[in-house]
């Protein structure tokens, strides 16, 4: 084999771990931009000391509403994850149709990109507190008042960490997130089903 042909063979290598890295450490750890593959693609293997730091970065509370409830302390303990797609309206529709008169703690939750800086990530945060506060609002009045939580990091790590911190009963989500972000992430949906203790109801029950 002659030396240029141990040259390409290198750089495939090097290429190949480069993204393959990006892509399980990085993209499924909550960092969607499509930036992170050309900076694995051009680190190869030095890429994976900062994917793994970066995969293993826990979920941050950014922000928490606590509004609370004369029905505290009984009956069903309810997360819901919100994200402004159908999906999870229709979770939250389902949960205020079928459990309004029996849940006593109700969190809302919304989850930004870990990546975001700068005015960047001051936005993302305004247009997720303006989305919390929206679905809060329209809430009707069976329902106890929620108390809402904006947190950085990957959906799946956020939901659970919300989940575990208000000790809940049932964990709602829509079955498909929006945009983009879920098609790079998979299904977060799918994931908690994998990884979830606790309850989980999906976004997908008829919409009267």
């Amino acid at each position: 084999m002659t030396s240029w042909w141990w040259v390409l063979l290198v750089a495939v290598l090097w290429l190949t771990v480069g993204l393959l890295t990006a892509g399980w450490f990085v993209i499924r750890g909550g960092h969607p931009h499509l930036s992170w593959y050309l900076v694995g693609g051009l680190l190869g293997p030095l890429f994976i000391p900062i994917a793994v730091e970066r995969g293993r970065a826990r979920p941050a509370v950014v922000d928490v509403v606590h509004r609370p409830s004369s029905r505290e302390g009984s009956g069903l303990r309810v997360a819901i994850g919100v994200d402004g797609s159908a999906e999870a309206d229709r979770a939250l529709r389902a949960v205020a149709r079928t459990l309004g008169h029996t849940a006593s703690h109700l969190v809302l939750v919304t989850v930004t990109s870990p990546d975001s800086v700068g005015e960047d990530q001051a936005a993302e945060s305004r247009e997720a507190r303006r989305l919390l506060e929206e679905r809060a609002e329209a809430l009707p009045s069976g329902l106890p008042a929620p108390t809402v939580e904006l947190v950085r990091g990957h959906p799946v790590d956020a939901l659970l960490a919300v989940a575990e911190a208000h000790d809940v009963d049932l964990l709602v989500v829509g079955r498909h997130g929006h945009g983009i972000r879920d098609r790079l992430l998979g299904s977060v949906a799918e994931e908690l089903t994998r990884r979830s203790s606790r309850a989980l109801l999906l976004g997908s029950l008829p919409d009267r």
